[in-house]
């Protein structure tokens, strides 16, 4: 990769960290591109070279964001060697803590995609991926999809701030996932 193209990566990369700090700090209707302009410290046009729309900076979220976790997921899987399903196993280690530390993003980008459901397709991409990870390392589909689940639903009760459960409530809910992985 040469020198522009990796600043071309850098600059897109920091513009994205921005853009997510506008929406953790201040909310989703506060996204826009003058806010992530004055955030991450590029001109506007700057931020338009590289995000030509704010839907191109929404999508460019999603997918910044469907790679973090992603690839989170298979570094935690290379600690779940040993585990009966390594890819689920990082999944609940991944999914636990990005509830912990980071919430907010899964409220901010429930609130930007909303008129365009398009935009989850990285996700889609990421979960399908998944989805056939599991379903090589298991044959007890069922019980890993009850697991899945699980964790799925954690993360839509806490994007719509619906959540009812403390922080101990969830850790004894992710100890659960976890020895029902075991029992796979």
């Amino acid at each position: 990769m040469g020198r522009s193209s990796r600043n071309t990566q850098d600059s897109k990369s920091e513009i994205l960290k921005s853009a997510l700090e506008v929406i953790r700090r201040s909310g989703a209707p506060a996204l826009t591109i003058d806010a992530v302009a004055e955030e991450s410290g590029f001109s506007k046009g700057g931020v338009l070279y590289n995000f030509p729309t704010k839907d191109a900076l929404i999508t460019g979220m999603v997918e910044y964001l469907a790679k973090q976790f992603h690839g989170e997921v298979e570094t935690a899987r290379a600690e779940h060697l040993a585990s009966k399903c390594p890819t689920l196993s990082a999944m609940i280690d991944v999914t636990e803590q990005w509830l912990r530390e980071r919430q907010d993003v899964a409220r901010a980008m429930l609130a930007t995609k909303a008129d365009k459901p398009d935009l989850s397709e990285p996700f889609k991409e990421v979960t399908t991926s998944l989805k056939k990870a599991v379903e090589a390392e298991t044959d007890q589909r069922g019980k890993a999809w009850v697991i899945w689940s699980s964790l799925e639903g954690m993360h839509f009760s806490d994007a719509h701030c619906a959540s009812v459960f403390t922080e101990e409530d969830l850790a004894a809910a992710f100890r659960e996932l976890r020895r029902s992985v075991e029992e796979l």
